[in-house]
């Protein structure tokens, strides 16, 4: 997990951006990624790929889930 409270300032203030631009196609290119990393995860076999599946889709959830929660850090900061 992006622990928000560890970001410089600019950092949060980047991902603000990227929430309040109305420009959706990285948010949306995102989700697509951790889908399709999560659809893979249903046919994979062996523990290794399923393993870094699992760290793929995490990590874009990860990013997902700053740029949403981006408002509360810059306000705070």
């Amino acid at each position: 997990m992006i622990d928000l409270n560890l970001c410089d300032p600019q950092q949060a203030q980047a991902l603000l951006q990227i929430k309040e631009t109305g420009n959706d196609q990285l948010p949306s290119l995102l989700r697509a990624e951790a889908e399709t990393a999560k659809a893979k995860l249903v046919t994979a076999t062996d523990t290794v790929s399923i393993h870094r599946l699992q760290g793929r889709a995490e990590a874009f959830e990860d990013l997902l889930r700053a740029i949403e929660d981006s408002p509360k850090v810059v306000k705070r900061l």
